[in-house]
């Protein structure tokens, strides 16, 4: 079966950024024996300890969403959790790997509009994020032990020495953000539900009532663009976009509708599409043969065409 390709899904300049970034085999080494033997084990602890796990018997409604992605995207599944939190998701660890959606979304988005976030989550998988992110989380835990450790000297040349590379990583983090953007559009098969999704980053619940225009908010994107004609503006634009860990929110609504008009999105979103429409498990998001009484990935029984679904307790 065809999945979704990694270099269908790279923004150019997040392929260009993350070049440099891979060249940096010693770095990437350290990062991973650090996630292996520290901080996924501290991220996994602390998940099981305060987080909700999602699965067939939690929270399916939204679980079941999971399984058809990965399928398409051609990776192994994540644990998802739930945890308290504003507007927001992540992706942490490159040995285990986790997808955590903070409660804030359940609040603002609809149930599609959360598929759109798991769908971006996962493309970060597909893309192989993970790690190039950790390894600026791991140059600032340096800097900040650096710091902590109040000496002077020491912490001047950790970060003089690191800062070129953070601000790099910083770069390349918010241009990564452009690649899984694709990957949450192609999936969804259109680019009004990611969209919508930035709205409700700008504030604006799924359940408004107010006139809403994806077109404005498009053409504030390139409204944005066009206002670094000279170096000053150049420079507050870079203070402006130094100043958060993802791309403008207008400039990602107009990159991810130019994107769409390729003919990479048609063909991923038809393969999508497909994916989506094979019958699968209320429950789990599996997928389901004629003729199966229960599903063979979670055991729920399956309701035949033509009958009534029977009402069931939760145990």
């Amino acid at each position: 079966m065809f999945t979704f390709s990694a270099s269908d899904l790279l923004h150019p300049a997040d392929e260009t950024a993350r070049r440099h970034l891979e060249s940096m085999g010693a770095l990437q080494k350290g990062v991973l024996f650090y996630q292996k033997n520290y901080s996924e084990r501290l991220t996994r602890n602390a998940q099981l300890a305060e987080s909700l796990r999602l699965g067939p018997r939690q929270l399916p409604e939204i679980y079941r969403l999971l399984p058809p992605i990965c399928e398409a995207f051609g990776i192994d599944e994540p644990e998802l959790f739930l945890s308290m939190g504003p507007v927001n998701a992540y992706t942490t660890g490159t040995t285990r790997t986790s997808i955590t959606l903070l409660s804030g979304l359940l609040d603002h988005l609809a149930l599609d509009e959360i598929e759109a976030v798991i769908a971006h989550e996962c493309g970060h998988i597909l893309c192989k994020h993970v790690l190039l992110h950790s390894m600026g989380q791991f140059l600032e835990a340096v800097t900040d032990v650096g710091s902590a450790a109040s000496i002077p000297v020491a912490s001047a040349a950790l970060n003089l020495g690191s800062g070129p590379l953070r601000m790099a990583l910083s770069n390349w983090h918010r241009k990564s953000e452009l690649s899984a953007d694709r990957a949450a559009a192609a999936w969804m098969g259109d680019t009004d539900t990611i969209t919508r999704v930035m709205f409700r980053f700008a504030g604006l619940r799924y359940d408004s009532r107010y006139t809403q225009s994806v077109e404005s908010f498009a053409e504030q994107g390139r409204e944005y663009e066009a206002m670094g004609e000279t170096k000053w503006d150049r420079f507050i634009q870079w203070q402006v976009k130094e100043s958060s860990t993802h791309p403008l929110l207008a400039v990602r609504v107009m990159e991810i509708r130019q994107w769409a008009r390729s003919e990479t999105f048609a063909r991923l979103s038809a393969l999508a599409a497909g994916v989506r429409a094979a019958p699968r498990c209320g429950t789990c998001g599996g997928r389901t043969q004629p003729g199966w009484r229960h599903c063979q990935r979670c055991g729920t029984a399956l309701v035949p065409l033509g009958h009534d679904p029977q009402p069931s307790v939760a145990g």
